[in-house]
C-alpha cells in the first residue's frame, strides 16, 4: 500500500470517528432543563405536606402525634387537623373517608426514626402490628444499610418506619 493510499485511509477513518464522536454527543446531551428555556426558574426540593383522606380524625390525630411524635397546629380551614413531623414537613388529616384504604405496601408514607427497636417497643406498648414488606415479623434490611418495617395506620394506609436517621 502506498503512502499517499494509506494516508487516505486513515484520514477516511479519522472523519469516520470524528462523525461517529459528533453522532453520539449529540445523541447524549441533556435536553435543555428548564432553566434554559424562557420557563421563570423554580426551586423545588422540598416536601411540605402530605394530606390524607380518614375516618376518623380524632383517632387519626392521636395515631400520629401519639406514635410518632407529630406536633399539632391550628389548621388554617374547619375540620382539618394538621401536624408537623420534625423536620416540618406537614401531615393534613381530612375527615370524610368512609372506607378502609386498600393500597399496597408500595404505596406508603416512609418516615425516618434513629432507633428502630425502640420503635417497635413503642408499636408493641400501643399493639400496633408490624412487619417487613413481605410480611414476615421482622425488620428487613435494605441495601443500603437501612432496616425498615411497615405498619398501618387507621385509615389502611401504609407507613414504613426505617432507621436511616442514625446515618444523617
Amino acid at each position: 500500500m502506498s503512502h499517499r493510499t494509506c494516508r487516505r485511509s486513515l484520514l477516511k477513518a479519522a472523519k469516520l470517528a470524528l462523525v461517529s464522536v459528533f453522532a453520539v454527543t449529540a445523541v447524549i446531551q441533556p435536553r435543555a432543563s428548564f432553566s434554559e428555556t424562557s420557563e421563570p426558574s423554580v426551586s423545588m426540593a422540598a416536601l411540605d405536606h402530605l394530606a390524607i383522606y380518614v375516618r376518623d380524625i380524632d383517632k387519626s390525630a392521636r395515631f400520629y402525634t401519639d406514635l410518632f411524635g407529630f406536633k399539632e397546629v391550628t389548621a388554617p380551614v374547619p375540620l382539618a387537623r394538621w401536624l408537623v413531623m420534625r423536620n416540618g414537613t406537614m401531615l393534613h388529616i381530612i375527615p370524610g373517608r368512609t372506607e378502609a384504604s386498600t393500597n399496597s405496601k408500595w404505596d406508603h408514607l416512609a418516615l425516618a426514626c434513629d432507633d428502630l427497636d425502640a420503635m417497635i417497643s413503642r408499636l408493641s406498648k400501643h399493639k400496633i402490628s408490624w412487619s417487613d414488606i413481605d410480611g414476615k415479623p421482622s425488620p428487613q434490611l435494605r441495601s443500603d444499610g437501612v432496616q425498615q418495617i411497615f405498619v398501618r395506620d387507621p385509615d389502611g394506609y401504609w407507613i414504613e418506619i426505617n432507621d436511616s436517621l442514625k446515618r444523617r
